[in-house]
């Protein structure tokens, strides 16, 4: 009996260390971090340019006294373009105090901007650019799409969503925001 609680304690020290020293390594920066706080332009298809500057708790955005209904996508995606009816059915009914804005993911000329927004029938305009990359980074990154962020006309942070998400719940939050 006395030989296996040996044999445990040893097997304790063993595993755990028994010296005080820290073995972790000094922590430095492997990236550098880019500064996001600097205004910024988006392109719009529709030849107008969306001026941008990030703070703390949303963005400045120059759509004065609207809300902002950013929604990231890809031409190639197909619940992206099952959305497409319900964000021009969004902008229709709330034109007046909402801007939905698309933001594409993937690398498209003004001329694909335009063919694909003729083709599904878009109200809104879309930031094509490699510009939006820096938005997307500025906002962390973008794991999957479709995906969308509301803003409060004031810029602030108002909700976000990931993948395809029912009209009902999207107008729910649009008039809680617009009010």
């Amino acid at each position: 009996m006395k030989f296996k609680i040996f044999l445990v304690a040893a097997l304790l020290v063993f595993f755990t260390g028994c010296d005080d020293k820290n073995d972790k390594e000094p922590s430095t920066p492997s990236v550098m971090q880019a500064d996001y706080s600097k205004p910024f332009k988006l392109p719009l298809n529709d030849g107008t340019e969306l001026n941008i500057q990030k703070r703390n708790d949303g963005y400045d955005i120059d759509i004065k006294d609207k809300a902002v209904f950013l929604n990231f996508f890809a031409t190639w995606c197909p619940p992206c373009k099952i959305e497409i009816p319900y964000l021009v059915s969004l902008q229709d009914k709330f034109k007046d105090k909402l801007q939905v804005i698309g933001v594409s993911v993937d690398e498209i000329s003004l001329e694909q901007a335009n063919e694909f927004k003729e083709l599904f029938n878009i109200n809104y305009p879309i930031a094509y650019t490699k510009e939006n990359e820096y938005l997307i980074s500025s906002l962390g990154g973008v794991v999957g799409i479709p995906f969308s962020i509301l803003y409060y006309p004031n810029g602030k942070f108002a909700t976000s969503y990931s993948g395809l998400v029912p009209i009902e719940m999207l107008e729910n939050d649009i008039k809680k925001v617009i009010k």
